[in-house]
């Protein structure tokens, strides 16, 4: 079962994303930051089409996005800060050669799940998730080794 089941109803499409960047977590590091940050990308494009508090700035990359002062002023520093973890990994695992660590991956999947678990609790217009939800990186799907016998057979 998914820690990001809380997004499934109201918002599939970034349910999606969060799902396969907790699935690659410990398996594929690098996907999972590339699939949090186009899930965190999801969330806040979605929040500027949506939420009328909110000045889209000039530029629409994703850094401009999160540094937006009315933005900022609604979310706070800290989910800001967070915003920020994830396009830094994501941007880190799409663009350097190097291997990306299971930790960064943790992270940014640990990131994603505090700033969609407020996304949710503010904009879902159903049921809440529980104020006590907590992200639990010990849940997070173990990859599954097959032996190259049974995979052939």
């Amino acid at each position: 079962m998914s820690q990001f089941t809380f997004l499934q109803s109201e918002f599939a499409p970034i349910f999606a994303l969060s799902r396969k960047a907790e699935i690659s977590a410990l398996s594929d590091p690098r996907n999972a930051c590339f699939h949090a940050r186009l899930a965190l990308e999801s969330s806040i494009k979605w929040m500027y089409e949506n939420d009328r508090s909110l000045r889209s700035p000039y530029d629409t990359a994703l850094s401009a996005l999160i540094h937006e002062g009315t933005f900022r002023t609604l979310v706070g520093n800290a989910l800001v800060t967070k915003a920020q973890i994830i396009k830094d990994y994501g941007n880190k695992a799409v663009h350097d050669a190097r291997g990306v660590p299971a930790q960064s991956a943790i992270i940014s999947v640990r990131e994603l799940f505090h700033f969609t678990y407020w996304f949710v609790r503010t904009y879902a217009r159903g049921a809440k998730p529980d104020a006590a939800l907590t992200f639990n990186p010990d849940a997070l799907p173990r990859a599954v080794q097959v032996e190259a016998t049974t995979f052939a057979k």
